[in-house]
C-alpha cells in the first residue's frame, strides 16, 4: 500500500502539470479547450446592401442582401451567412432566421437574423469537437447578440425623359464592411 501511495505522490505533479485539452501533436489548445475558454466568434466584413428600383411611376423591383463570414476560434474552417429579401420596405427585421453555409462535409449548424431598423444582428451556432475523445464528443451552442452601427452611403437617380422600357428612378443603399468579435450571451455544452 505503501509503495501505491508513494507512486501515486510521484505521478501526481505530472499529471496536474500536463495541460487540459492540448492537441498532443502540437501542443496547442484543442476544439474543446478553446470552446470552454473565454471565447467570442469573429463577424467578418458583415454588409448591408439595399436597391428600390422602379420601372415606371407605379411598378418597383427591390430587394435588401446582407452578407459577413463567421470564425468560430475552436474550428479551422470560416461560415459563409447570406440573405436576400424582397420584403419591403427595410428588408429584413429580425424575425426570420437564415441558414448560413460552412464548409463541404462539415457539422457545424450556423443561423443569424437581422433587423435593419435596429441594426440588431443575432448569431445561433452548434459545433461539436472531437478532441478529447472522439467516443463521446461535446456538442456546444451559442447564442449572441450585438447592435451594429452601419457607415451606409445613398444614391438616388431620377430619369428626366424617361419613356416606357426604361429606368424610371434608382435609390441604393451600400454599407462600409464592418469586422468585430461577438461574446456569446448564452453558451451550453452536452457531451
Amino acid at each position: 500500500m505503501r509503495h501505491f501511495i508513494r507512486v501515486s505522490l510521484a505521478v501526481l505533479p505530472l499529471a496536474t502539470a500536463a495541460p487540459y485539452s492540448l492537441n498532443p501533436r502540437d501542443g496547442k489548445p484543442g476544439c474543446t479547450s478553446l470552446s470552454f475558454g473565454d471565447f467570442s466568434w469573429t463577424i467578418q466584413d458583415f454588409t448591408y446592401n439595399a436597391a428600390y428600383h422602379f420601372t415606371n411611376p407605379a411598378h418597383q423591383v427591390s430587394s435588401g442582401s446582407v452578407k459577413f463570414n463567421l470564425t468560430n476560434p475552436a474550428l479551422p474552417e470560416t461560415v459563409v451567412c447570406t440573405a436576400d429579401s424582397t420584403w419591403l420596405t427595410d428588408f429584413f427585421y429580425g424575425n426570420i432566421n437564415y441558414d448560413c453555409k460552412a464548409a463541404a462535409g462539415s457539422t457545424t449548424k450556423t443561423s443569424f437574423a437581422f433587423s435593419r431598423p435596429s441594426g440588431q444582428l443575432n448569431v445561433n451556432q452548434t459545433w461539436t469537437c472531437h478532441d478529447e475523445d472522439p467516443q463521446y464528443p461535446v456538442t456546444f451552442r451559442g447564442y449572441g447578440t450585438v447592435n451594429l452601427t452601419l457607415d451606409c452611403k445613398e444614391s438616388n437617380y431620377q430619369n428626366p425623359d424617361w419613356h416606357q422600357g426604361e429606368t424610371y428612378s434608382l435609390r441604393t443603399i451600400t454599407c462600409s464592411p464592418v469586422t468585430l468579435s461577438l461574446k456569446p450571451h448564452d453558451k451550453t455544452a452536452v457531451a
